[in-house]
């Protein structure tokens, strides 16, 4: 097989239901459209168990096969980076397929949800509590929600090169304990707005969802150029 020419970023796809409630594995435009106009190839990661993710509790999934766990590997493996995106409920194939590109050291990208499945990885458990502060962190349609502030000395200080800035907000659940990772960024009621990974290249989570603001924000902007420019590097 030719080696493609572009990146391929893999973006993990997303049980989901048709308007007939049929069963489909959906790939958001707005993570597409960034990675395309990144000038990378957008490459969904699909499940491969014929299950009804949907519309079956996660619990009664059955556990994967070897020749699942193969064929997670061998897309990792054509990747240069990894998007974990924005979604409802959190699966075992995609954990495990993250699991597998932070042992590879493959760049990952943690968005909104996919935030929060990085600190359940890290914590082997689920680490969500039920948002109950002043700020309303689930609004949608909106540019910008609440502030947050980014800590000194992590990563993603160095992609936006300042203390504070003004993110959008859609999640009715937050992170309350990280073992490995390090927080990069709260919200002013103390929320953890993003993770890090400090003993790996980038391992990052942002509980905001830039990719929604790349077109009208410079510092999403940076977050996805700095992904970008470190998937480079998975083959050098």
């Amino acid at each position: 097989m030719k080696k493609a020419t572009k990146l391929i970023i893999g973006i993990l796809g997303i049980p989901d239901c048709d308007s007939e409630k049929y069963s489909i594995i959906t790939l958001y435009n707005d993570y597409k459209n960034v990675i395309f106009n990144k000038n990378c190839i957008p490459f969904m990661i699909p499940p491969v168990k014929d299950v009804d993710y949907f519309n079956t509790k996660t619990n009664e999934i059955p556990e994967m096969e070897e020749k699942e766990k193969q064929i997670y590997k061998e897309m990792v493996d054509m990747c240069d980076g990894i998007i974990i995106p924005g979604g409802y409920r959190i699966y075992e194939f995609q954990k495990y397929i993250v699991n597998y590109a932070i042992e590879k050291n493959i760049p990952v990208l943690g968005i909104c949800m996919g935030m929060q499945m990085l600190a359940n990885i890290d914590n082997d458990y689920n680490c969500l509590e039920k948002n109950e502060t002043n700020i309303n962190h689930s609004e949608t349609g909106k540019k910008y929600v609440h502030n947050v502030s980014i800590m000194n000395g992590t990563i993603l200080s160095k992609i936006i090169g300042k203390n504070e800035i003004n993110v959008n907000s859609k999640h009715r659940y937050h992170v309350s304990k990280l073992n490995n990772f390090v927080v990069s960024a709260r919200s002013d009621d103390g929320i953890i707005e993003g993770i890090e990974l400090p003993t790996k290249r980038f391992i990052m989570g942002v509980q905001w969802h830039p990719e929604k603001m790349y077109t009208y924000d410079e510092y999403e902007n940076k977050i996805f150029d700095k992904f970008i420019e470190e998937c480079k590097k998975t083959n050098n």
